[in-house]
């Protein structure tokens, strides 16, 4: 099954093709708040690098979020426009869990838990935690990508709050993500010296990517747990977390 994949919630756009496990093409741009402009040449180029007609392609994937308020929206009215173009099935992907999707086997072997990070802005942090599940040094050996079930529901608050829980797991954690990254000194220093270890991904795991998207859409396919809209314009609603920012500012505005 052919999956196109759209990752538009953050600063770094990509968009990818796959058929099952295997990535035809991807492309992926530091985006400088230019998604609208790029994401569409971008499903082009990344279509025909796969070699491919949008007529071979069997469902649309996006990233939901959580992320950039724009962004997000770029990237799910994309995804629905085409699902309805070209009338296929539309699954929205966590992006927190596409993140954790992309973590190597390798890395994933030494630690119990990963939690991956999404800058929300205004000095807080999106975080789920996802438990790794060893089966065994050889059967992990012969995997590429970590074999994870997400244990908490995506979270939004302050890096008071994310230490607080990882305290609470009390479990060798690999910390994933553009936050965890710029913020590994105060997380190394806050959590101190422990029985269980912390460990932080390198660069390329830095940002949810359309790769993961895609993969997590066609698993889900598979199983049959996507979700289907009942509208005749395939939908897929975006996970905020919290209200946007204008939002807030009305409110508070309101009530002064």
């Amino acid at each position: 099954m052919i999956v196109l994949g759209i990752d538009t919630a953050t600063d770094v756009v990509s968009v990818a093709v796959v058929d099952g496990e295997v990535v035809l093409a991807a492309s992926e741009l530091r985006s400088e708040r230019r998604h609208a402009e790029d994401v569409t040449p971008m499903i082009d180029f990344v279509v025909k690098r796969a070699g491919l007609g949008l007529n071979e392609i069997a469902a649309i994937a996006v990233n939901v979020g959580p992320g950039l308020f724009t962004g997000m929206r770029v990237g799910i009215a994309s995804a629905q426009a085409l699902a309805y173009a070209l009338s296929l099935p539309l699954v929205g992907v966590d992006g927190l869990a596409a993140m954790a999707a992309g973590v190597p086997a390798a890395t994933a072997s030494h630690v119990d838990i990963v939690v991956p990070t999404i800058d929300a802005r205004r000095s807080e942090v999106a975080w789920a935690t996802h438990r790794v599940n060893n089966g065994g040094a050889q059967e992990r050996a012969d995997m590429t990508r970590a074999d994870m079930t997400r244990v908490d529901a995506p979270r939004v608050g302050s890096i008071e709050d994310l230490l607080v829980a990882i305290r609470e797991r009390a479990q060798n954690c690999l910390f994933v993500g553009d936050f965890a990254h710029r913020h590994r000194d105060d997380i190394t220093d806050a959590l101190g010296a422990q029985s269980w270890t912390i460990a932080f991904g390198d660069d390329s795991l830095n940002w949810p990517h359309a790769k993961q998207v895609a993969l997590l859409a066609h698993a889900q396919l598979l199983r049959g747990d996507a979700h289907e809209s009942n509208s005749r314009v395939p939908t897929v609603a975006a996970m905020y977390l919290r209200e946007a920012d204008a939002e807030i500012n009305w409110s508070q505005r309101s009530h002064a």
